[in-house]
């Protein structure tokens, strides 16, 4: 099955798309998602991902479709994952 994968802010400039179609088994969970598109791109992406443990970082927020979406979510063909990075500033 295949799910889009959305990247927002610096997860975006890192992964050098703003999108991408991820092809997953049955019964995916959104961490196993996570994982998987970890080892696609750059170092510094994954970093941004995934803290040292290879756990994604409790920073950032994770949706489906138009809900916020924990890491246990099990993901069905044609979702689509948004990652946003925290964002600081003023």
């Amino acid at each position: 099955m295949q799910v889009t994968v959305r990247y927002l802010s610096q997860l975006k400039r890192a992964a050098e798309c703003a999108e991408e179609r991820v092809d997953v088994a049955d019964g995916c969970r959104l961490t196993d998602l996570l994982a998987q598109v970890a080892t696609r791109h750059s170092d510094a992406f994954r970093a941004m991902l995934l803290d040292d443990a290879s756990v994604p970082r409790k920073s950032l927020l994770f949706f489906v479709g138009d809900e916020h979406s924990e890491l246990t979510r099990v993901l069905r063909d044609g979702d689509e994952v948004m990652i946003l990075t925290p964002m600081a500033g003023g």
